[in-house]
């Protein structure tokens, strides 16, 4: 029974080991972060506050990027998780108010924000003041197709 114990505390030590090196390893860099930075300038040339970043929502955005890549789809609503609201309220996100941009192919973070920018509801989602912190999430698939989501929230 002690061995048991023993060898039970050494594996939830492990996992414990395990579970924060996964999350040192979660980084928020290169394209993500380079779309989060276009969409500030954007909202500084409106007059609007910078977006925060928020890992929760960054999480989530990677989730749903992950899944339309999977699939396949360019949906808002996830397979999964259901509408933006019930996504975040799965990932106990506490929010007011959720949008979201969601785009397919576009291989460089300056390439979906022109595309934002050029269309009128997923720009006004972009420079929308209420709006007061974000995440972004990018997924790859084997042919090389981009799938981006980005989630703005007003917490």
């Amino acid at each position: 029974m002690k061995k048991a114990l023993l060898c039970l505390s050494m594996l939830i030590v492990l996992l414990a080991f395990y579970h924060i090196q996964c999350a040192a390893a979660y980084s928020y860099h290169g394209p993500e972060m380079e779309l989060i930075e276009l969409i500030n300038a954007e909202r500084a040339a409106s007059d609007t506050p910078p977006l925060a970043f928020n890992r929760e929502v960054a999480r989530l955005a990677r989730y749903k990027s992950e899944e339309m890549k999977r699939h396949g789809l360019l949906e808002h609503e996830s397979l999964v998780y259901g509408s933006p609201d019930q996504q975040l309220a799965t990932f106990n996100v506490p929010y007011n108010r959720v949008a979201a941009n969601i785009a397919m192919g576009h291989e460089s973070s300056m390439a979906v924000f022109q595309a934002w920018v050029s269309s009128q509801s997923h720009h006004a989602n972009m420079v929308n003041a209420e709006y007061t912190s974000a995440g972004v999430g990018l997924s790859v698939d084997d042919d090389g197709i981009y799938f981006w989501t980005l989630v703005l929230i007003k917490e």
